[in-house]
C-alpha cells in the first residue's frame, strides 16, 4: 500500500512542473511597432506577424522591448486589474535624448504591446518627467495613429 503523504507530495511536484511548462513561449519580436513615413512623418502602428497573442506575457514583452531599446530598461512593478505598472529607471534617455517623436514612438510601442495581452487596457509609467515625456497612465487612445 502506497503512503498517502508520498502520493500527495508527488502530485504537488507534478502540478508545479505543469505550471512551469505552461509559461508562454519566448516572442521573437515586439508585438507592435511604430512605422514612420519618411516623407510625411506620419506614424502608423504595425502589429508583428511573428508574435502570437497566446505567447504574450509582461516578461516576454519586456525582453522584446529591451532588445529593441537597450538604453531604456523597463521594470515591471505590478499588474492590477486591467493595468500594467512599469518603471523606467533610466528616464533621461527617454525624456531628454531621443526627442519628442522618439519618446512618443517608444511609449506607443510599450502601450500597444502590453495592451495586446488579453484583459489589459492601460499602462502606468513611473519615471522622472522631462522635456519629451511625462509619466502617467496611458491607453491606445492616447496614441491616435493609424493602424
Amino acid at each position: 500500500m502506497q503512503d498517502v503523504k508520498e502520493t500527495n507530495e508527488t502530485n504537488k511536484i507534478n502540478a508545479v512542473s505543469v505550471m512551469e511548462n505552461a509559461k508562454p513561449a519566448e516572442i521573437a519580436d515586439v508585438p507592435w511597432m511604430a512605422v514612420v513615413d519618411s516623407t510625411t512623418q506620419q506614424i502608423t502602428m504595425q502589429q508583428s506577424d511573428l508574435v502570437k497573442t497566446e505567447n504574450l506575457s509582461p516578461d516576454n514583452i519586456i525582453i522584446a522591448l529591451g532588445s529593441k531599446y537597450p538604453e531604456l530598461k523597463i521594470v515591471l512593478q505590478k499588474q492590477k486589474g486591467n493595468t500594467i505598472f512599469v518603471e523606467i529607471p533610466n528616464a533621461p534617455y527617454l525624456t531628454q535624448s531621443i526627442g519628442s517623436m522618439g519618446a512618443k514612438i517608444f511609449m506607443a510601442e510599450v502601450v500597444y504591446s502590453f495592451t495586446q495581452i488579453p484583459g489589459k487596457q492601460f499602462v502606468n509609467f513611473s519615471f522622472k518627467e522631462g522635456d519629451h515625456a511625462s509619466p502617467g497612465t496611458f491607453s491606445r487612445i492616447d496614441f491616435p495613429f493609424s493602424k
